[in-house]
């Protein structure tokens, strides 16, 4: 049987990708095959599209796609955690651009709540990266105060909501009166856009000279080194995008120079690795997703044959919230 993937043809812009029949895949061992119903879209996408990170397999075909969402369709050689025909969802390196994702087993978690295909596509790669950022990374606690860049982003409306539920104050920068709007509605108690002023006075103004326990960061280059200047001693900065381009020719003297900084460049693997943990942050997400306690904002729904028009509109940083790929 065949399928639709997108095919990778070389690393670089975004029209190097392009829509091609393959063979449906047999996993091996440790793997399944999920039957997607949903494909979501994410910086790390382009990350792996550009060269920037290196191409984390030998497949014959170069495969992008951190996430999905939809039922197992196959499972190799000692896969004990699922069956054909449950309902999943998934983050992985690459391969998720596809009508059936090759994915390594470990990758992927039972879906045992009633939540909306869409939604998750939306939130779960995010959403698990919320839920280590402020729980993992950074223990954030009532009355801490946390600074987010990109505040009207996918990542950025989740961290909002959930920041406030923590009882944390909760200010995020933003790139137009537009997404200042998505990010106030998303439960930042101050939003700040950053085209009309400096970020670093307003934080500091805004927090009476106090400055912020944590800044999480998935900008950087534009943002540097602004966002250690709006910590306080022994704050924590936590890198985790660059989504305006790397920071380069770091100078660690920075970090004592203004306060005893902490810095760290964390990734979602690391966090989810554990069986435990990965089911406990995929029902802490789940959950709060099904009650409503956090909505995951959709920006658009486009085909899998569009996928060149929404890696352009993602890096364009033209989205408010989340891209979703519909199949």
């Amino acid at each position: 049987m065949k399928q639709r993937v997108v095919e990778l043809t070389e690393f670089g812009k975004a029209e190097n990708m392009r829509l091609v029949e393959a063979d449906i895949p047999s996993p091996a061992s440790g793997q399944i095959v999920v039957k997607n119903n949903a494909i979501g879209l994410n910086y790390l996408d382009t990350y792996f599209r550009s060269g920037l990170y290196p191409w984390p397999n030998e497949e014959k075909i170069k495969v992008l796609g951190s996430e999905g969402v939809g039922f197992v369709h196959s499972v190799g050689k000692d896969v004990k955690d699922f069956k054909e025909g449950d309902k999943v969802s998934y983050v992985t390196p690459v391969g998720a651009y596809a009508e059936y994702a090759l994915i390594n087993a470990a990758h992927a978690v039972q879906i045992k709540i009633k939540v909306n295909d869409f939604d998750v596509v939306a939130s779960t790669l995010k959403g698990l990266t919320t839920h280590y950022l402020l729980h993992l990374t950074f223990n954030l606690k009532p009355g801490m105060t946390a600074l987010v860049h990109a505040a009207a982003g996918g990542v950025g409306q989740l961290m909002g909501q959930w920041g406030s539920e923590i009882g944390a104050t909760m200010i995020g920068t933003v790139g137009g009166p537009e997404k200042a709007i998505a990010a106030k509605n998303a439960g930042y108690h101050h939003v700040i856009d950053y085209n009309d002023k400096d970020f670093v006075a307003e934080v500091i103004k805004t927090t009476n000279n106090q400055k912020c326990d944590v800044v999480y960061d998935s900008v950087a280059k534009s943002v540097f080194p602004g966002s250690l200047d709006c910590l306080k001693p022994r704050g924590l900065w936590a890198l985790f995008g660059q989504a305006s381009g790397p920071i380069v020719d770091f100078n660690l003297g920075l970090l004592s120079a203004k306060g005893s900084l902490f810095v760290t460049r964390p990734t979602l693997f690391s966090y989810i690795a554990n069986r435990d943990e990965y089911n406990n942050a995929s029902f802490e997400l789940y959950s709060r997703i099904a009650d409503g306690r956090l909505k995951a904002a959709i920006h658009d729904k486009m085909p899998l044959e569009k996928i060149v028009n929404a890696h352009n509109l993602l890096e364009g940083r033209k989205t408010k919230g989340a891209l979703v790929i519909t199949l």
